[in-house]
């Protein structure tokens, strides 16, 4: 009896296949303190960020808030997803008011249909309507406007989870986890159903950890790899390459949400090079010398004509299945190429950043009579070791782009070229130009 009971015992402790194979970070997630520890460090931060956004005295430009989140997080946000998928989801500050509002909650109802049924549309007006905000307000130089943003997505985030069941507002109305949730098909570390089908605790976002379907749905939360829970999603670590979707992962909402980000990329590139000093020279006369409308007039122009080149290159390449499917399909081919962009501009952030002879000239020029972030005309700077970083990225979208095209078997093999080429060549055109730090 006592070696039956030791054997079972012993069986009990023995690690099975699954999580001998676990890596750095499948520990990372079954960690007792993540993502809890994580989350209070963020709420302090958070807090900070808040109080410094609204505190009387502070200069937009040198705020603590604008700096910490538009210098340092924004930026490394594409390189820790590039690295760790989704990572920012589950140890977000607003994920994790919505968890916590939830637990306080009790027993709620699931988010109604009109949030499953439209939530990647929702969410893709809200990147955009983010994107126009940022370009428009000039959020790196705006600490009020940072900080209303904050505010409201804290609120946002508790205040739906007190309504309903899970994290309603981070999967389907935050901007954030659009722009994650779309770029997580490039993650090196990607998650994976689990083989272990026994109970796990319910996934705030509706996903099973046996089939998960969708894993770019994956909010690296913690909720199925708690310590003291059996089963729950593993990663597997693949270093540069792109997971092509699963069935009804990337539909048109996405493939939508796909070229406003490349139209919110273009426009980006603009404003840090000289080019947007010369359309703000002849759009203020147009638009009566408002600002925020001649930025709001050229972004939505600029992206209004990818979304219609898009379309008409779909509908030439059509062959049998319709324009529809060939549009999701095209717009999932030039992805690669939007997340090199998106790269290459983070890293000229940091770059000149990191300058003290560029954080000095962070000023408002007094063009108009309103605050708008027209950068000076001396913050235009070339640095070969940033030029050859980001031709390195930007080539790597774009062969990556033109690898996934080979697959995109209802488009012609010309109109797909053309769609990479036009784009490469556009966005290779605005980085050869020399570019601002201080946009």
């Amino acid at each position: 009896m006592e070696q039956q009971i030791h054997g079972a015992t012993t069986g009990a402790l023995k690690p099975t296949k699954e999580q001998a194979r676990y890596g750095a970070f499948d520990r990372l997630l079954r960690w007792r303190l993540y993502p809890r520890l994580l989350h209070w460090v963020l709420y302090f931060t958070l807090a900070i960020l808040i109080y410094f956004a609204f505190a009387p005295g502070q200069r937009g430009e040198g705020n603590l808030a604008t700096e910490v989140v538009w210098r340092l997080w924004w930026p490394l946000l594409p390189f820790v997803l590039l690295l760790a998928g989704r990572i920012w989801c589950g140890v977000c500050p607003f994920g994790g008011a919505a968890d916590a509002a939830g637990g306080l909650a009790g027993k709620r109802p699931a988010p109604p249909s009109i949030f499953r049924k439209t939530g990647p549309w929702l969410g893709a007006a809200a990147v955009f309507a983010f994107g126009i905000a940022f370009l428009a307000l000039g959020l790196e130089a705006n600490s009020g406007a940072t900080g209303i943003i904050l505010v409201a997505m804290t609120l946002l985030a508790a205040g739906l989870s007190l309504i309903y069941r899970g994290r309603t507002f981070c999967r389907y109305l935050c901007p954030v986890g659009m722009i994650t949730r779309v770029y997580s098909f490039f993650s090196w570390s990607r998650p994976q159903g689990s083989s272990d089908r026994r109970a796990v605790k319910s996934c705030p976002v509706g996903l099973s950890t046996v089939s998960l379907r969708q894993p770019s749905q994956c909010h690296l939360c913690g909720s199925c790899t708690e310590a003291h829970t059996p089963g729950g999603i593993t990663t597997r670590f693949t270093p540069a390459g792109i997971r092509k979707p699963q069935a009804r992962e990337f539909g048109h909402a996405e493939a939508t949400l796909s070229l406003l980000l490349l139209g919110l990329m273009a426009a980006d590139s603009v404003r840090m090079t000289s080019l947007f000093a010369r359309y703000q020279q002849a759009a203020l006369p147009v638009f009566s010398y408002n600002y925020r409308l001649t930025v709001v007039a050229g972004v939505t122009t600029l992206t209004s004509v990818v979304l219609a080149v898009q379309l008409l290159i779909s509908r030439l390449g059509v062959e049998r299945h319709g324009a529809s499917p060939a549009f999701a399909r095209a717009s999932f081919t030039l992805l690669p190429l939007t997340m090199g962009v998106f790269l290459s501009l983070a890293l000229q952030h940091l770059w000149s950043g990191a300058l003290p002879s560029l954080q000095t000239v962070l000023v408002e020029s007094r063009l108009i009579d309103w605050s708008g972030h027209m950068p000076p005309t001396n913050v235009y700077f070339t640095s070969l070791p940033l030029k050859a970083i980001q031709f390195t990225m930007l080539g790597a979208g774009f062969f990556l782009s033109l690898k996934v095209a080979g697959g995109v078997r209802m488009i012609g093999a010309w109109p797909r070229r053309a769609m990479v080429l036009m784009a490469a060549a556009g966005f290779g055109f605005l980085f050869y130009l020399p570019m601002s730090g201080a946009c």
